[in-house]
């Protein structure tokens, strides 16, 4: 497992939108640099919202190119009002990836943002703790 977004960013951040077409522009280019690094998931699990349209557009472009994956959405959440955060992550709706992930498969998480690392976090060990032995070793 690689140790991705295991320290917190504290800092703070310049937010810069895109359009839907830049969105879809990278979300294609993404997917480019990881056909090309050689990287093969088997699974594709998307952070609900904006991980999701970014992980539908990389499953489309490898399996165009002869990649097939299986994909998911999931979601986490931390807020309780606005511009709150709860100091727990809850991560819903992996148990999909749960019941079929095997320790040799390859996962590739798709999240659209990273600010605080917090979700990455959660995700990674909840996956740790429900997968134990299935856990891939590439994610």
């Amino acid at each position: 497992m690689t140790n991705a977004g295991a320290q917190c960013y504290s800092g703070s951040m310049d937010k810069h939108f895109i359009s839907a077409d830049e969105l879809l522009t990278d979300s294609f280019r993404l997917a480019d640099q990881i056909y090309r690094s050689g990287f093969r998931p088997h699974f594709i699990v998307g952070v609900w919202r904006g991980g999701a349209p970014v992980g539908i557009a990389v499953q489309e472009y490898l399996d165009y190119l002869g990649v097939g994956t299986d994909h998911i959405a999931i979601r986490t959440s931390s807020y309780y009002g606005i511009d709150q955060q709860d100091k727990e992550v809850r991560v819903h709706g992996l148990n999909y990836i749960i019941d079929h992930v095997n320790a040799d498969d390859e996962l590739l998480l798709v999240d659209d943002v990273f600010d605080s690392g917090r979700s990455v976090i959660a995700i990674l060990a909840e996956l740790k703790q429900k997968a134990r032995a299935n856990l891939p070793q590439t994610i």
